[in-house]
């Protein structure tokens, strides 16, 4: 072999081995870690995503690093929620289990007001797999936090196609059913109803939604129980019809009146072929 050719080998190999050793030593993420955070940090997000217990482990109890206190730049993603973008179960849990805060959160000031970036709990009440928000209700998150818009989460499990198993875990862990999300009989129940979904709605029901509650009319004109409106008026496809009729019973079993039918709900009635008048709509 040529001498020159031998030694283009040589350089090569030896260049391999360098690169090879160097990326034993870099944390490699798969979900863009290393564009968020820097350092200790880095190894730990990139532990977190793989699923690593003993380097996490080992980051936070023998090097020091503070996953309450780190969070990604630009961003405001708290640690503990990145294995959350990587859909990792293992990475949340050993995070949790050494001390990380599902509550951690990150803050800017905007106009003089201070404004939390989303934290872990944001982001587990909107994935489709429940089981990252009750690890974090399990380590004491928060059921009751609100986004960086002021919104709850069980509005933004509802409004991420659904996941009903996140409404009923934040509820069955302490969220206040009854919280309006940004104005009046802007609650859960009202979410359900004014869409015909009388399923989710009676199960709200049981377990303490209030039916009752007014929504806030303009000046002159009465307040109205908008979600009773619904129950007793509103339409739904046939498989939910049933249920509609649960609704309606439970109402009626507690003196809860039939509102006036309201123009709107008249007007679709109407245009999906539906009787329009109160006394033709018997009660079950």
């Amino acid at each position: 072999m040529d001498v020159h050719l031998r030694r283009f080998f040589v350089h090569y190999a030896l260049l391999a081995a360098a690169l090879l050793l160097l990326s034993g030593c870099t944390p490699q993420s798969t979900h863009g870690a290393s564009g968020y955070f820097k350092g200790r940090a880095l190894e730990l997000a990139v532990a977190s995503e793989q699923g690593d217990a003993e380097t996490i482990t080992h980051l936070i109890k023998d090097e020091g690093v503070d996953p309450d206190k780190i969070f990604a730049r630009d961003a405001g993603i708290p640690l503990v929620a990145w294995p959350l973008r990587a859909k990792n179960l293992d990475g949340l849990r050993a995070l949790l289990d050494n001390g990380a805060d599902p509550n951690a959160r990150a803050y800017k000031v905007v106009d003089g007001r201070r404004l939390g970036y989303n934290n872990a709990m944001v982001y587990a009440a909107k994935l489709d797999d429940p089981r990252y928000l009750q690890l974090l209700l399990q380590h004491g998150g928060d059921p009751n936090t609100r986004n960086s818009a002021g919104e709850t989460l069980l509005f933004q499990a509802f409004i991420a196609g659904n996941q009903w198993e996140n409404v009923k875990l934040l509820i069955e862990n302490g969220a206040n059913i009854n919280e309006s999300n940004r104005g009046t009989a802007d609650t859960v129940l009202s979410w359900y109803t004014t869409r015909g979904g009388f399923e989710h709605a009676y199960w709200l029901l049981e377990h303490g939604a209030d039916p009752t509650v007014l929504l806030k009319s303009s000046v002159g004109a009465p307040d109205r129980m908008l979600i009773a409106e619904h129950i007793f008026w509103g339409i739904t496809t046939p498989d939910l019809l049933p249920w509609q009729r649960k609704c309606q019973q439970w109402l009626v079993t507690r003196d809860i009146p039939r509102p006036p039918m309201p123009k709107g709900i008249r007007d679709k009635r109407e245009a999906f072929g539906f009787p329009t008048k109160e006394e033709d709509i018997p009660l079950p």
